[in-house]
């Protein structure tokens, strides 16, 4: 009884001493609740005034969700929780830094472990009690405005648990800070690189990998951090907050509650043994524990200076010696700083050479490691007999949804649905990659490769595959051509569920709109599915679309498919619905056609343009025009019509199979309808855009948009 008394005792005094800090937590903690709160709701409030909800039930629901977004998972309370685990775990141990304030505690009859309980647990109780008086007055607030229910509840709960466990890491992370300084600068310089040393790390890999690697891609694997919770809690809280229910959020955060938590408690272990060993005299010295000021200095300088000399690579235009230098002298500069900063004393510049001789050596060596790639990471290909299976994107980006409707990315659908197991084309073309150089290929584009390999391990890469190149035809078909190919990355092959839900369906020929039966969706997917059968590289290289079928899905999911001549049951579909119009236009339903010359050969490119023909498609020609070399024309006559109309090609259909030098980018073309036709081009539009092919310019347009005609 005792000793609970005494314990308590100690308690309240010491929340005596800090009643500036629970003022802090309360006003931060109402401001970032209640005020949010206040906010979202009146925002809501204020767009049902409008008209924007048209029942109810859809502002009472905008209303629920406010609420969730405020109490629950909030994306904005980062910052709050990093600065009170500063606030109350430096207040806290505040002592410390002062030797007379160490040796009075010392002095007194008081068990140091208690010591350190007591006011370890009085910074937690100053977080949660003001955390949750705030949550209850913006739960009640929200009440009153029939904004609450079970699930709101429950969201508002787990938010509560992530913010704590996020709260716990970073408080402890503090007084580890605490316990190995001695004095408020170094410590915050510490909480510092301890809270976001594995993220600027992680960081500065990606970033030299892309500068160094040809095959660095970040598509299907990303080098993140492993043990940054403040890494976690900046993604995940974003995705969290937008999840569908708050079963889905339990599942996802239900990981990171056990990762923090034991990282919580990992910290709180080796923060209470540095605590024990930390000697009294420690009180208004940098480092509690000197031994460390070398390790810190080799881990905090290395990556700085490779930092530096990275931004000034990049700002250098890949200058190697200049990067160098910068890296060395940043090495020299920090290792000086960071002395100083230890000793408070300018006379520490040239202390513990050692250990700054082994941060200069280190910067060199891991610079060369990257520079020369001497670990051989753009030469991994891997053993076909390691490779379970591959999952890959090519030139087209997959239009991917998942069951609710909602958008996925290409790499997540990809690599979900895409299992490869024929492999071989894939490495073939790897390898491949190696032995050739970009600017020698015809036509390069980018392959996004994900390799499982059969020990579990994923590894991504990234390279160019020439399709000029006759000789990967065949290996390109190996892959195109396959059910696994198609299944992953056209999702109307997988789809059992999207289609018989199309809200609209429409076919274009690149100026038609023929709106089809939006319950026909099932009956065009299985047209469709059965005319990808004979899908491959080599029938989308050498055939252009001749049209376009745009689907509209519930959540407004759109997505679009090209239609060839030789899709014969999609085709027949079509016609059986009217909706089919030829490619060539009919130049009886053609009022006029414009055609503008931008003299391409007399452009300056802009400044820093690289012209990389693996760019070309991304826009004609980046130049800075001389609007005096751009020559437009218009032609009125039947007979023009009849020579122009068979050789251009919409560009609404443009197809990224092709060679993009397959039409001519130095020609517009804008064809206007006549009013009163028939022919079922969107009445939307005033006129539609289209490209010579290359090569097939009629020598009547040519003179007439010449520059000196």
């Amino acid at each position: 009884m005792t000793s609970r008394n005494s314990f308590w005792a100690s308690s309240i005094e010491n929340h005596k001493r800090r009643i500036w800090v629970w003022i802090i937590a309360v006003l931060v903690h109402i401001a970032s609740y209640v005020g949010v709160l206040t906010v979202y709701m009146s925002r809501i409030r204020l767009w049902n005034a409008e008209g924007v909800y048209k029942t109810a039930q859809e502002y009472r629901s905008a209303l629920f969700q406010a609420v969730q977004d405020a109490l629950g998972f909030q994306d904005n309370l980062l910052p709050v929780i990093l600065g009170l685990a500063l606030v109350i775990g430096m207040q806290g141990f505040s002592y410390l830094y002062d030797r007379k304030k160490v040796d009075m505690y010392h002095s007194v009859p008081v068990d140091r472990n208690k010591r350190f309980l007591t006011i370890y647990i009085n910074g937690i109780i100053i977080y949660l009690t003001t955390t949750l008086v705030s949550l209850l007055i913006g739960t009640a607030s929200a009440a009153v405005q029939r904004a609450v229910n079970g699930e709101v509840l429950t969201v508002i709960g787990l938010g509560l648990v992530w913010n704590l466990l996020m709260f716990l890491v970073m408080y402890h992370t503090v007084i580890l800070a605490v316990m190995l300084t001695g004095n408020r600068f170094i410590t915050l310089f510490a909480a510092g690189i301890f809270a976001f040393y594995e993220m600027m790390l992680y960081s500065l890999i990606n970033k030299m990998q892309f500068a160094f690697f040809e095959t660095k891609d970040n598509m299907y694997v990303s080098h993140e951090p492993k043990l940054s919770a403040v890494s976690d809690y900046a993604v995940h809280t974003f995705e969290i907050k937008y999840m569908e229910d708050a079963r889905q959020m339990a599942e996802t955060a239900l990981p990171f509650y056990g990762k923090w938590f034991v990282l919580a408690l990992a910290l709180l272990a080796v923060s209470w043994l540095c605590y024990r060993r930390r000697p009294s005299e420690a009180a208004g010295k940098a480092l509690a524990f000197p031994v460390t000021g070398s390790a810190a200095k080799v881990l905090v300088v290395i990556p700085a200076a490779i930092g530096l000399g990275m931004w000034v690579y990049g700002a250098g235009y890949g200058d190697t010696m200049l990067t160098i230098v910068t890296m060395v002298a940043g090495g020299v500069v920090g290792s000086a700083v960071m002395e100083v900063m230890y000793d408070f004393d300018l006379k520490s510049l040239y202390r513990h050479l050692l250990s700054s001789g082994v941060a200069v050596a280190g910067i060199v060596v891991i610079f060369f490691i990257f520079k020369a790639d001497l670990f051989g990471y753009d030469k991994y290909v891997p053993l076909e007999d390691k490779v379970e299976s591959v999952a890959l994107v090519l030139n087209y980006y997959p239009e991917a949804w998942n069951e609710e409707f909602n958008y996925i990315s290409g790499a997540e659908s990809t690599g979900e649905y895409m299992h490869l197991v024929n492999v071989k084309p894939v490495l073939a073309l790897a390898a491949k990659a190696q032995q050739e150089n970009m600017e020698d290929m015809e036509d390069p584009r980018t392959m996004n490769v994900l390799y499982r390999l059969k020990s579990g391990r994923k590894v991504g890469r990234r390279f160019y595959v020439d399709y000029g190149n006759p000789v990967n035809e065949e290996l390109l078909n190996q892959i195109v051509g396959t059910k696994e190919y198609k299944e992953g990355t056209y999702q109307i092959m997988r789809d059992q569920h999207s289609f018989g839900q199309a809200q609209k369906l429409t076919y274009s020929n690149g100026a038609t709109e023929v709106v089809l039966p939006v319950e026909d969706g099932t009956k065009l997917q299985e047209a469709y599915v059965k005319d990808m059968e004979q899908f491959d590289f080599t029938l989308a290289r050498k055939n252009r679309p001749c049209g376009e079928i745009w689907i509209q899905f519930p959540n407004w999911i759109n997505c679009s498919l090209s239609v060839y001549e030789s899709f014969e049951n999609t085709l027949a579909y079509l016609k059986s619905q009217d909706a089919y119009y030829p490619l060539q236009l009919n130049p009886e339903d053609i009022d006029c056609i414009t055609v503008t010359n931008y003299h391409n050969e007399l452009q300056e490119p802009e400044q820093g343009y690289v012209d990389e023909p693996a760019m070309a498609y991304a826009t004609a020609v980046q130049l800075t025009y001389d609007e005096s070399n751009v020559v437009s024309e218009n032609f009125y006559e039947q007979e023009e019509f009849e020579k122009i109309l068979p050789v251009i090609y919409p560009n609404f259909l443009s197809e990224s199979w092709h060679d993009y030098e397959e039409v001519d980018n130095h020609y517009d073309i804008y064809i206007t309808f006549k009013k009163d036709t028939a022919y079922p081009y969107n009445r939307s539009n005033y006129g539609f855009n289209y490209q010579f092919y290359t090569g097939q310019v009629p020598e009547f347009v040519t003179q007439a948009t010449a520059l000196d005609k």
